[in-house]
């Protein structure tokens, strides 16, 4: 069995509202590091194709995979 997680962060941008996902995301990371994360995205968003403008959401999707044996 396989475990994963993603972070997942949505951003309003100029051309509307955008989701930055980064793999291995950290499933125990606190509320308030993701905040000061995001915030620091937004202070240097010029390096963005989307320049992130606000916070809208964010959140780590975790998934898992079972291989099944079938022989």
């Amino acid at each position: 069995m396989a475990a994963g997680s993603k972070l997942i962060l949505r951003f309003g941008t100029s051309s509307g509202e955008k989701n930055f996902t980064y793999n291995y995301g950290d499933a125990s990371t606190s509320g308030s590091d993701v905040k000061a994360a995001m915030n620091t995205m937004i202070a240097n968003g010029s390096i963005f194709k989307y320049v992130p403008l606000t916070i809208i959401s964010a959140k780590v999707q975790v998934t898992s995979e079972t291989e099944f044996d079938l022989s």
